[in-house]
């Protein structure tokens, strides 16, 4: 059964809707009405972070009921993954899927597994619920892999992860959580494999490590901006995704299989592998982050419009501007902490 997420008030009532569904029309309607939930709590000024907790939570049994309602060739178990998974969903964010099949499963047989997933994800899309624009999809090969390939393959990534997307792919097990499924298959067992596969692989943290400190995006320069005009920067690039990949590298260090971005940060001060006064900032930096996120979101996605993280700062108010650049500079201090101290072998 899908993972009991915290839900703000409201939404959590149509989770049994969605739930409840027997049919497509059953289930479109259930996530309209999870929306219209969402348009309300806005209203109510309901904390960003019960908001994603709740979205979230409305997306994974979203997928559920959509994996319910298409037949299945073969006993298959499905797992989500990213902000999903970790209850950190924006307006917006598409769902990224993972499916575990059974050793005994012929090649035949997969391929049609394969084709009802692709049905799973056609009957989400016309329910408003977007499958990962990056591809993660159990509907595809890589992402839908007998029990052995799996285990294999979490293994083989922690060892050499600069081989067959390594990092990526223990990135997105390490953020998994099983939504459907046979009951012998734990909800966090690709999780536990990872997390236990890379406390065996110091390669495997050095480069997790590596990933999360790389800079990918950064906040352009007032001096850029009056000269170029340029003011837009990507605020998941710049600023989110170095947060939630500095603690997910953190956990899975410390042994933990927490999957919030909070929880994790707490287990790593807990471990000692991240300094207490920057896991407070690196916890303060994320708060307001998600509570940005979901404010300049919210009106487009609600609207039927495309949501973006790309941000005019020229467009910003001059308060939540200055904001922005505390909180990129806060999370910048901290990676080239990070970066220096990987490179004295601190963490092996």
């Amino acid at each position: 059964m899908p993972p009991v997420l915290p839900s703000g008030r409201g939404i959590s009532a149509t989770i049994g809707d969605i739930d409840a569904a027997s049919d497509e029309v059953g289930l479109r309607a259930g996530v309209d009405q999870a929306l219209a939930a969402v348009a309300t709590e806005l209203r109510a000024h309901t904390p960003a972070a019960a908001l994603a907790g709740a979205w979230s939570e409305v997306l994974a049994h979203g997928v559920a009921t959509a994996v319910r309602l298409t037949p299945a060739p073969a006993e298959w178990t499905w797992f989500v993954s990213g902000s999903i998974a970790r209850g950190e969903a924006a307006p917006g964010s598409d769902v990224e899927t993972m499916v575990v099949i059974g050793d005994t499963v012929e090649d035949d047989a997969r391929t049609e597994v394969l084709a009802r997933a692709a049905d799973v994800h056609a009957l989400l899309e016309r329910c408003g619920i977007r499958g990962d624009a990056n591809g993660v999809l159990a509907s595809r090969p890589r992402f839908c892999r007998r029990r052995s390939s799996w285990v294999e393959g979490t293994e083989r990534w922690a060892a050499a992860p600069a081989e067959d997307r390594g990092v990526v792919m223990t990135g997105l097990l390490a953020d998994s959580t099983g939504v459907w499924g046979s009951a012998d298959l734990a909800s966090d067992a690709l999780r536990a494999q990872t997390v236990a596969a890379v406390g065996r692989s110091y390669p495997a943290r050095q480069a997790i490590l590596q990933d999360a400190t790389a800079v990918r995006a950064g906040f352009p320069s007032r001096l850029r901006v009056f000269a170029t005009h340029a003011d837009t920067v990507d605020l998941k690039l710049a600023a989110i995704d170095p947060v939630v990949k500095i603690a997910r590298w953190a956990a899975l260090s410390a042994g933990s299989e927490s999957l919030s971005t909070l929880g994790r940060l707490d287990d790593a001060a807990a471990a000692k592998l991240l300094d207490a006064d920057d896991v407070s900032s690196l916890r303060d930096c994320f708060g307001w982050l998600l509570r940005f996120r979901w404010r300049t979101r919210a009106g487009a996605f609600l609207e039927g419009r495309r949501v973006s993280d790309v941000v005019s700062l020229s467009e910003t108010p001059p308060q939540e501007r200055a904001m922005l650049r505390s909180v990129a500079r806060e999370v910048a201090g901290i990676r080239r902490k990070l970066t220096y101290l990987a490179s004295t072998s601190a963490f092996r």
